[in-house]
């Protein structure tokens, strides 16, 4: 059974914390996003939380509390990198790319910009993010599959892609959006 659902919504707006944002220049101006983009029908954001430190190398990682191999990223950068980007807006959720989160589907994205009109995305890299972000900001952890990638750049782009294609004016269609 085919079905097609177009979300009615006002602008979505996308805001991704990331230490790399220039790894999203291409696909964002070059797809389908990017008209989107153009057009207003959604918004992408970037807060670098190396912006948000405060030594003079801008140091986002350190050893884990509990010891083991590589860094994690430290929290405060992190939460107040999310903090600017959430502003005084009310309808916000946090998520942080994880392989260890929920996995991510097209259901999943329906339902959060049914509720939702800011999306808080935190691109992890290292070994992870400090496990303070998760409970402080009260976010959701959310993964695109089974197998772990370098960064949650990649992921971020996944989930926007899938999210702002159920946004009407994003695709020409709405059999684009077509599901089995």
């Amino acid at each position: 059974m085919r079905f097609y659902v177009y979300i009615e919504s006002v602008m979505i707006h996308f805001h991704i914390i990331t230490i790399f944002p220039e790894m999203f220049d291409s696909y964002f101006k070059e797809s389908i996003i990017g008209r989107a983009i153009k057009s207003s029908v959604i918004s992408v954001h970037f807060y670098n939380p190396r912006d948000y430190t405060k030594d003079k190398h801008k140091n986002v990682d350190n050893k884990a509390y509990g010891g083991g191999p590589g860094m994690v990223m430290i929290a405060k950068p992190i939460i107040q990198a999310v903090l600017k980007a959430k502003g005084k807006k009310k309808k916000v959720k946090i998520i942080i790319l994880s392989p260890a989160g929920k996995k991510f589907t097209n259901t999943h994205g329906r339902n959060i910009i049914k509720k939702y009109t800011d999306i808080i995305l935190i691109a992890g890299r290292y070994e992870g993010i400090d496990a303070r972000v998760k409970k402080i900001l009260k976010a959701e952890e959310v993964s695109i599959g089974d197998f772990i990638l370098t960064g949650g750049e990649l992921p971020s782009m996944v989930i926007v892609d899938a999210i702002a294609r159920q946004v009407k004016g994003v695709l020409g269609k709405k059999e684009s959006i077509e599901e089995d």
